[in-house]
């Protein structure tokens, strides 16, 4: 509805009133093109360096990374491997024939010393 109620464009009369304005402080010159491409180039391969940069930074980061993990899986191997062997060391049947190998003795039936000095009464 509001779209029919326009006028019809005329192309031919809004070209004769466009005209192009120049800025009267210049002087016409414009910068080359090889300028202008010579300066993304140096944008393009200072990022791509910058991101080479970083790419390696966090690659050894990362292989740090894993060394230490597997350090830390080595040291808990370890540690593990102790405790089955204190465990092992522990029991009270390997406690008793080491014991015996240091030549200790059993004890019989206890035997208490009264130091009173009743005798008996």
């Amino acid at each position: 509805m509001a779209i029919q109620a326009l006028p019809p464009s005329r192309p031919q009369v809004l070209a004769k009133r466009l005209q192009l304005i120049t800025n009267p402080n210049s002087s016409g010159e414009q910068a080359s093109s090889r300028v202008f491409y010579s300066l993304i180039g140096a944008i393009l391969i200072l990022g791509l360096l910058g991101l080479l940069g970083i790419n390696i930074l966090l690659s050894k980061d990362a292989v740090l990374i894993r060394e230490l993990k597997l350090e830390s899986i080595a040291i808990s191997e370890e540690r593990e491997a102790a405790l089955r062997e204190v465990s092992l060391l522990a029991t009270p049947e390997r406690l008793a024939a080491r014991a015996l190998e240091l030549g200790m003795v059993a004890s019989g039936a206890p035997r208490f010393i009264e130091l009173s000095g009743k005798n008996g009464q």
